[in-house]
């Protein structure tokens, strides 16, 4: 099992677990920075197809930098990363691993309700093996994860703070799902950035 500096590892069965950390605190997002990743949003939310095959806007703004990213039927057309987002894209690629070359933004308003539901990153594309990055900055919320499989209704939460840091293993990846819940308890912006490796 891969063991990443400053980062602890949460079990979250026999075989699986995430790794949870901070950022460096010269890289945490003061209000300033916060304010110009929030301005990073799209106008619009992406179109994402149901698995009754009826298209629907994401409940959040999304936008990929580096690689397109598809999903759900759909693909986020990739944008040239800026230079805001490269410390965090170097930080991740030094700290947890070179191969990562890709980043989707998600940005969560918790007065318009806000959230992603239950889901497995797509495999199709990424490489594999490679781990999933998730940078939060903003309001607090959950990060909660369940078993694909089995106890469906057991979860874990673990809070995503302003500057946390999760790596999501390859293999937990396809066991667990990953969701970032709505809820009055949730107030506030988040912004997260995901970084993945694709294949070449």
């Amino acid at each position: 099992m891969t063991a990443y500096n400053n980062l602890d590892y949460c079990a979250l069965d026999g075989s699986h677990g995430i790794w949870v950390g901070r950022l460096p605190a010269a890289l945490i997002a003061e209000p300033e920075l916060f304010e110009a990743l929030w301005d990073l949003h799209p106008a619009e939310f992406h179109d994402v197809r149901t698995p009754a095959g009826k298209w629907v806007k994401t409940p959040r703004w999304q936008q990929a930098y580096g690689r397109d990213y598809k999903y759900t039927g759909s693909k986020n057309n990739a944008l040239e990363t800026p230079s805001l987002l490269e410390p965090f894209e170097n930080w991740a690629r030094e700290h947890i691993d070179p191969r990562l070359d890709g980043l989707l933004l998600n940005w969560y308003d918790a007065d318009r309700g806000h959230y992603i539901g239950r889901h497995r990153d797509n495999e199709k594309d990424l490489l594999k093996g490679a781990p999933i990055v998730t940078i939060s900055f903003g309001a607090s919320r959950v990060f909660r994860l369940r078993p694909w499989k089995g106890n469906e209704k057991g979860f874990r939460d673990l809070p995503a703070e302003n500057g946390t840091v999760f790596v999501l293993p390859w293999d937990t990846n396809m066991a667990w799902t990953h969701e970032v819940p709505r809820g009055k308890r949730f107030p506030g912006r988040r912004v997260s950035i995901t970084l993945r490796a694709f294949v070449p």
